[in-house]
């Protein structure tokens, strides 16, 4: 067994309100390293406070209707994450119980570990769990690699929108799949 990141095990958990620091920092080094060469500094700064900042998350991890799961390295550091809940997008004629993929993260080292597949099916479960007819999510139309992952679930194009960074906006896919 290899010292490297991608060989040592890890623990796949709900999270905890104690993880809030941590979840906050892992939500914000995902989506940067991912995303934060498309938008200048300022409008990264405000989307990141914004949409990835403590107080969002504080409230997630403190309602019962969503599931937060992370990755944890033996460490004790976060390494990808897994938020559901129930329906915000902006779905058309969504069925009554619908729920969202809201976000999936994996930290560079330690994708391509199956950790993404792991989380689409723990999300399926427990859409399942709670009877909803349909899931939904939102991905970026550039990201190609997200998208081949989500149709090998079946999931479908459902429709387009403007997702804002900031100024800038990007297009975003509407994806649906039905349970």
């Amino acid at each position: 067994m290899t010292n490297s990141p991608a060989a040592r095990p890890l623990t796949v958990r709900n999270a905890l309100p104690g993880d809030l620091a941590a979840l906050v920092a892992l939500s914000q080094k995902t989506f940067t390293d991912k995303f934060g060469h498309l938008y200048n500094p300022e409008d990264l700064a405000g989307f990141l406070e914004e949409s990835h900042g403590a107080a969002v998350y504080a409230r997630w991890l403190a309602d019962p209707r969503n599931l937060i799961r992370v990755a944890e390295t033996e460490t004790g550091a976060l390494a990808a994450y897994l938020l559901c809940s129930p329906l915000s997008l902006p779905a058309e004629n969504a069925l009554p119980g619908a729920v969202e993929l809201k976000r999936l993260y994996v930290d560079t080292p330690l994708q391509g570990r199956g950790l993404g597949s792991r989380f689409v099916d723990e999300a399926l479960a427990w859409a399942r769990s709670k009877g909803a007819p349909e899931i939904y999510l939102s991905v970026y139309s550039e990201n190609e690699g997200a998208q081949r992952l989500y149709a090998r679930y079946g999931w479908e194009k459902a429709g387009e929108f403007i997702f804002p960074v900031g100024r800038h906006e990007d297009l975003e896919f509407l994806m649906r799949l039905p349970l």
